[in-house]
C-alpha cells in the first residue's frame, strides 16, 4: 500500500480501533489494549481517557460526538480530581489521582528507597509524587485542549519566585529529558492554574522567571537544553522537546532554532514511541519560527513517517514497539506485551503524523495538532 493511500484510510481505521477499546457503560473510560490488558491494566483509568481524548482532538472526532457523550467524558475526567488536601501532601492538593495506580506504585516502592527518601532526600519527590503530578498535568492540558477546565485549581506547585526558580535548579539538567518533563508540568500548572490563585503581575513574574531559566540554559551549539557535557542524541533531543513544550505554554520563541534543527537532523530518532514523537515535535515547532532547512527536514520526516508505519498494526491503531504493546505505564504494568496496538502508542503517533502533515504541507483531511 503506498503512503497516500494508507493515509486516506488512517483516521477511519484508528476511530474503529479506539472504539474497540471504549468502555460501553463509562463515556470516557478505555482499555490500554484489547487482548493483553492485565487486572491492573483494566482498572487504571486516567491517563488512557486523556490520551483517547487527545487522539479524538486530533482527528476533528471530538466534535462530531453526541453532547451527553462528551459531556459524560469530561465529568468522568474530572471526577479524579481529589477535593483539597486530604493526605497534607502539597502534591496532592486538588490533583488529578487515579488510585489503582498510586495504590500499586507505593506497594512497589521498596524498603530501602523509602528509608534513603526520608532520612536523605526528605525534599526531593517521591516516585508516587511524581506520578501524580504528571497525570495532574495530563489531565489539566487535556481538559483545556478540548475547552475545559478543572473544577478546581490545582495548587501543588511553587507560587513564589524563589520557589519557582528553586524547583527548576533543582532538578537534574544533565539528564534534560526527565528534567524538562517536570519543568513542563511546572510551567503548565503556572500558565493554567495561577491565574486562578494570583493576581495577573505575581503570576506573570513567576512565567518571567521560568522564560529567564530556559535561556539561561540553552545551549548556542546544539540548541538544546542541558547542563554539563552535552547529553547522548536521545537525552538531548527528548529534553529539547520537553522544554519546547515549555516554551509553548509561555509564549516564548525558541532560543536557537536553527541549531536544534541542524541538531535532530544529524540522525533518525529510535524506533520506539516517545523518540519518535519528540523529533518531530522538535521540527515541529522549529519550522514554526524558521524555514530553515525546510526540504531536508520534509525528507527526514518522510523517513520518520514510513517508521511509524511500521507501529501500525491490522487492529487499526499503532503499538508503541514495533509488533507488540506498551508493557507498562509510570511502572504499573498494564499489558503483557502481546502482538497488538496499545492506546498510548496511538496516541503518540497520531499526534506525531498530525505534525509530519503538517510539515510536509499536505493536511487536506485537517489534523490537528495537541498541546502537550
Amino acid at each position: 500500500m503506498t503512503q497516500s493511500l494508507w493515509l486516506e484510510g488512517l483516521r477511519d481505521e484508528l476511530l474503529q480501533y479506539l472504539q474497540t477499546l471504549q468502555s460501553p457503560d463509562q463515556p470516557g473510560r478505555f482499555l490500554p489494549c484489547v487482548e493483553g490488558a492485565t487486572e491492573l491494566g483494566k482498572q487504571v483509568a486516567l491517563g488512557f481517557s486523556c490520551f483517547a481524548a487527545k487522539i479524538y482532538y486530533t482527528l476533528g472526532l471530538w466534535e462530531e460526538l453526541d453532547s451527553r457523550e462528551r459531556d459524560g467524558w469530561i465529568a468522568f475526567l474530572k471526577s479524579f480530581q481529589v477535593d483539597g488536601n486530604p493526605t497534607d501532601d502539597r502534591v496532592t492538593h486538588n490533583a488529578f489521582i487515579d488510585p489503582p495506580e498510586t495504590r500499586y506504585l507505593a506497594a512497589h516502592v521498596p524498603w530501602q528507597r523509602r528509608l534513603i527518601q526520608r532520612m536523605f532526600l526528605p525534599k526531593c519527590l517521591t516516585p508516587v509524587q511524581r506520578v501524580i503530578i504528571a497525570e495532574t498535568k495530563q489531565a489539566i492540558a487535556t481538559l483545556v485542549q478540548v475547552g475545559e477546565s478543572a473544577d478546581r485549581p490545582y495548587r501543588g506547585f511553587p507560587v513564589t519566585p524563589a520557589g519557582v526558580r528553586n524547583h527548576l535548579l533543582r532538578l537534574n539538567w544533565t539528564r534534560p529529558w526527565g528534567a524538562g518533563g517536570q519543568a513542563s508540568a511546572l510551567v503548565a500548572f503556572l500558565k493554567t492554574q495561577a491565574p486562578r490563585l494570583l493576581e495577573h503581575a505575581e503570576f506573570q513574574g513567576l512565567l518571567d522567571v521560568c522564560a529567564q531559566f530556559f535561556e539561561s540554559i540553552a545551549d548556542v551549539q546544539t540548541g538544546a537544553y542541558f547542563r554539563g557535557d552535552v547529553p547522548k542524541q536521545g537525552q538531548l533531543i527528548n529534553g529539547a522537546m520537553k522544554v519546547l513544550t515549555s516554551l509553548n505554554w509561555l509564549e516564548v520563541p525558541i532560543h536557537y532554532p536553527e541549531r536544534l534543527i541542524d541538531t535532530c537532523l544529524e540522525r533518525l530518532p529510535s524506533s520506539d514511541g516517545c523518540h519518535l514523537v519528540d523529533a518531530v515535535y522538535v521540527l515541529y515547532r522549529c519550522l514554526q519560527q524558521t524555514q530553515y532547512r525546510k526540504a531536508e527536514v520534509q525528507a527526514y520526516c518522510a523517513q520518520v513517517l514510513d517508521m511509524i508505519k511500521q507501529h501500525h498494526n491490522p487492529d487499526g491503531g499503532f503499538s508503541y514497539n514495533i509488533g507488540s504493546s506498551q508493557t507498562h505505564y509510570y511502572c504499573v504494568p498494564i499489558s503483557r506485551g502481546l502482538v497488538e496496538s496499545d492506546i498510548h502508542g496511538t496516541c503518540l503517533l497520531t499526534w506525531a503524523v498530525a505534525m509530519i502533515l503538517e510539515i510536509l504541507d499536505n493536511n487536506p483531511a485537517g489534523w490537528r495538532v495537541i498541546k502537550p
